[in-house]
């Protein structure tokens, strides 16, 4: 009978082998992930990849029979799986748990998450749509959305089957308006001022609900999506806004202990029985800094998402975990917007990360905003884990491999390795692993948290296979 194995390797290498006999690598795996087996006795896998077909400038299915390595070594847990995606100039990331619950928080702008689900879960799509317990969009910039919509209009077999579904849809309740005949301060929705500091008070709930023309060109697209994107029963999912202290909305994670706290956006109750969100000063300013922020804590590891918080937003969290006595401590810290210069250096301290992932990159001139701004990558060495000697700063972009191709013309380079950083954790020991431009080298480090948050990395061993 078919049985699925868990990995127990840091990393394993499976190839086939090409028309001349020659070794091809099909794949690379790394502890955690599944293999599906013929049975228990299985020498071997088949592999099913979907590939970029150049002839006919369209995605095929390809299988391959891969002899199973020596040494290849079994779980019987699963582990906790975060993938922080390169989307260029945006956010992406996922959350997939032991139990194999998965969580999207946001998807970048252009097409760079459909390009990565068709091609790291080849094997699901191949059975079905790839159903996400949970979506999150940390707020409304076309950077953390506009790839959700492309990935939801996505045909999974090219005959009109969704490539994903969704059970639950979560956002900050800040909506762009359109920007003609809108003032300023109503670019958000409704306003207004208690005790000399303004708020938005036009929170929206469920966005399905919000009419057109409250909605500018961007969001439009977004608001088609969600009222097309189906359950994986063929119901509708849940959508609605999320705050701080919201952590119940993440209650199906429990029977997994794992724990996620959402810490933004931080409303203000307003005379009237009103919630507001501060104004900021400029509508940017607001609707990256009320960004829907979660940390998550799966045994003594702690993952802070961090999205597009700003220094305001930043010290007015400080603020409130320190009256409640809620820590920020996390071991992995998704850095806030791209590596901005606006941040605060009293939340990196609080934060006292060991791994930082920032997520960024040069597209296009339009979408040029210098970053990671080098003051922000020197606070995060300065106030990452004391502890720890060698802490770890990625950025999606430095992790990817750019090669040259002359026929393009004189300098002109393609991008052959993007810059995703894996995260794996079983609730106390952490491996992180990127690519490089060789398919078969990667850089690899694995570090133990113990119930005190104290850390110890261990010797890195080669990959197998």
């Amino acid at each position: 009978m078919p049985v699925t194995r868990i990995i127990a390797n840091d990393v394993v290498r499976l190839y086939t082998k090409d028309d001349k006999g020659k070794k091809k690598l099909v794949t690379t795996l790394f502890w955690g992930d599944t293999l599906s087996l013929a049975d228990s006795a299985a020498k071997s896998v088949k592999l099913t990849k979907r590939e970029w077909q150049a002839e006919t400038k369209a995605f095929a299915l390809n299988t391959y029979d891969c002899p199973l390595p020596e040494g290849l070594q079994f779980r019987d847990d699963g582990v906790l799986r975060a993938r922080f995606i390169d989307v260029g100039q945006g956010d992406a990331a996922m959350v997939q748990t032991p139990e194999d619950r998965l969580i999207l928080i946001d998807g970048g702008e252009d097409e760079h998450l459909l390009r990565y689900l068709n091609t790291a879960f080849s094997y699901k799509l191949k059975h079905g749509p790839l159903n996400c317990d949970a979506i999150v969009v940390t707020h409304g910039d076309a950077d953390h959305f506009s790839g959700l919509v492309k990935a939801l209009e996505a045909s999974r077999d090219g005959a009109g089957s969704p490539l994903l579904t969704a059970d639950r849809v979560f956002h900050n309740g800040l909506v762009k308006r359109p920007s003609s005949g809108t003032t300023k301060t109503a670019l958000l929705g409704r306003t207004r001022e208690q005790n000399g500091t303004r708020y938005v008070v036009e929170l929206e709930d469920d966005l399905r609900d919000v009419p057109d023309s409250k909605m500018n060109s961007k969001f439009l697209p977004w608001k088609r999506a969600l009222a097309a994107l189906r359950r994986s029963s063929g119901s509708k999912p849940q959508v609605r806004r999320v705050e701080y202290g919201d952590d119940r909305a993440f209650d199906f994670l429990a029977d997994e202990n794992i724990e996620v706290s959402v810490l933004g956006p931080v409303t203000q109750p307003l005379s009237g029985d009103v919630d507001g969100l501060e104004w900021f000063g400029d509508p940017s300013h607001t609707i990256n800094g009320h960004s829907v922020a979660l940390r998550l804590k799966y045994g003594n590891v702690r993952f802070l998402f961090g999205a597009d918080l700003n220094q305001p937003s930043e010290e007015r969290l400080l603020v409130r975990c320190t009256e409640e006595g809620r820590s920020l401590t996390s071991e992995v810290f998704k850095v806030p917007h791209h590596g901005s210069a606006d941040f605060s250096p009293r939340m990196l301290e609080a934060v006292r990360p060991v791994v930082s992932v920032i997520s960024s990159g040069d597209e296009s001139a339009r979408l040029e905003y210098i970053h990671p701004r080098a003051g922000l990558v020197g606070a995060l060495g300065r106030y990452s884990r004391q502890t720890v000697e060698k802490p770890l700063v990625y950025v999606t972009e430095m992790a990817a491999f750019f090669e040259h191709q002359p026929k393009l013309g004189f300098r002109m380079y393609k991008k052959t390795q993007y810059g995703i950083v894996h995260v794996r954790t079983d609730g106390e020991r952490v491996l992180v692993v990127t690519h490089s431009g060789k398919e078969d080298q990667k850089e690899m480090y694995v570090f133990h948290v113990d119930g005190r948050g104290e850390v110890s990395f261990e010797e890195t061993v080669e990959a197998i296979g």
